[in-house]
Parts: C-alpha cells; structure tokens; sequence
C-alpha cells in the first residue's frame, strides 16, 4: 500500500535533521508501532505522511490514490461547536451522504462512548471526553490508512479499551494503520510490526511476534540480599541468570525449573518484592534497546 524510499526532513535552525534515510513498507490490514522519545521524529513522519509537511527529501509511493484517517496529538476540533455539531461538520467535509453516513456517526459515537455528550459544547468536556471526540473525527473518515499519534493520552482505561478494539477492527477490515503511543501496552496489542525510531533513524523494524519471542522467563527482585543457596539451585538447573541491580533475570526456562524455583522460595522466611514470568513484555524490551531512556 506504502513505500517511503530514503525520506527525510530537516526544520530550519535545527541542528540535525528531524528524519533521515527513512525507508518502509505497509501492506493493507497491517498495523505498525511507531515508537521513540520524544523528539525521535514520530510526529513529523505522520505530519509527513498526511500532507501537513510538505516532502523536502525522498519518496512517498503510494499504491493507489491515498485516503487518510487522523486522530492528532493535538485536539482538532472545533471548541464552541457542540458535540454532535462538531462530528456533522466533519462528516460534510468528509462528504459523507446517506446510509453511509449515518452507520458511520452511529459507530464512532458508540465506539467512542459519546451518546450522553451529543448536546454539551465541546469546550466544557473533560480533557479524556475531548479526546473521545478527536478520536471519532478521525474514526469518522472512511479511509485506506489511518494514523494514529498519542490518540488515548488522559483517556480513562475503560474507554481506551474501546478505542483499542477500534483499532483492532481496522487491521481486521483490512486497512493499514500506524499507531504511535508512549503507552507501550497499547501498541503490544494492537501492533503486528514494530519500528523504533531513534534521532530520526529506523534503529530497529521487526514483526512483534519475531521481536518479543516465544521463551518465557522470569523476574525476580528481592528486598535485601537474594537467599542463600539461590545461585546453587540455579546452577543444578543449567539456568543463565542476568543480574540486576535489585535482583535476577532468567531469560528462558521450562515449567520445571521454574516449579523447583518456585518451592526454593515457598521455603524461604521473605517472598521476594517482585516475581514475574511469562514472555518479556514491549515495555521491558524497549527499555533495554533504548538504553534505560523513556
């Protein structure tokens, strides 16, 4: 659906460029996680990509013409107009008539939990209910590829539920989707691709399931020193552990080791702070790729 081929961007006075040598690939019904710092470049390559920036280096080849949904990081919307006011607005410019648009309304008004806030002006909602609203405007544009960028910040966890199924639903309907959070559980959900983008370079494009992996392992955090005789145990069950500063990483171990593990610390006089197993999660492996900076 997408190629970038060598793209790149540079604001003027900037002492490095925003983007750099930007090449990517997006196929329909895929959705990519776009993740970096701040500053790493995520906005301007959406910006980009939408036509708010003009192209200063590279290529956008498109396989067809272009139709695109935004849901910004900052609120677009009208705030003296009504809710209801502001989403019939959006659907005249987005040309929708009939049947078409009323399914569409009904949807985004449903899927955003907007109902009993039709009738208030969108200056008096709260901040997580203007978030609702840009959320469905952008929902609102039927199209091949839509852009998400920090679209649930300061929303409440019941509706960013609601929203993320949403997004799940595209992928499913075949569309594209790029979706950039800080909230890093939301993109592990709904994410089949992860890029990490880092002072305007792609440093890592993996699919998810090939990035997280399939081991499990297990974390442990002790209050004090760890029990005596935990580094023996670990060595008569051929087990590699990575220490940290405040306990034990087992990158990978069967169910028993992990049950021998387990009855060691049943039989100890202090359970540990902290004990975690399964798969690594995108938060904890994103820390580590990105240095230990958020």
């Amino acid at each position: 659906m997408l190629e970038l081929c060598n793209l790149g961007y540079s604001y003027p006075g900037a002492s490095r460029p925003a983007l750099q040598g930007i090449n990517l690939q997006l196929q329909a019904g895929e959705c990519l996680g776009l993740l970096g710092s701040n500053g790493a470049g995520k906005t301007t390559l959406l910006s980009l990509l939408s036509g708010v920036l003009a192209l200063q280096q590279g290529e956008l080849r498109w396989s067809d013409h272009p139709s695109l949904g935004l849901v910004p990081q900052q609120l677009a919307f009208y705030a003296g107009l009504k809710v209801r006011e502001n989403l019939e607005l959006f659907a005249d410019l987005y040309r929708l008539r009939g049947s078409e648009r009323r399914q569409r309304l009904q949807h985004c008004i449903a899927i955003c939990a907007l109902e009993d806030k039709l009738a208030r002006r969108s200056e008096q909602l709260s901040g997580g209910e203007q978030r609702r609203l840009n959320f469905a405007i952008g929902l609102l544009q039927p199209a091949e590829l839509y852009l998400f960028d920090e679209a649930t910040v300061g929303v409440d966890a019941g509706s960013r539920q609601q929203l993320l199924g949403a997004v799940e639903q595209l992928t499913a309907e075949g569309k594209a989707v790029i979706y950039t959070s800080h909230y890093l559980e939301e993109v592990e959900r709904v994410a089949q691709r992860i890029l990490l983008l880092h002072e305007g370079q792609v440093r890592l494009d993996l699919d998810k399931r090939q990035l997280l992996g399939d081991d499990h392992g297990l974390l442990l955090e002790w209050p004090g020193a760890a029990p005596v005789g935990l580094d023996a145990l670990l060595a008569r069950l051929q087990l590699t552990a990575e220490a940290l500063p405040k306990g034990l990483r087992i990158p990978a171990l069967n169910g028993q080791q992990l049950l021998a593990i387990t009855e060691f610390i049943a039989a100890q006089e202090g359970l540990p702070n902290l004990l975690r197993f399964g798969r690594p999660s995108l938060e904890q492996l994103y820390l580590r790729l990105n240095g230990g900076r958020l």
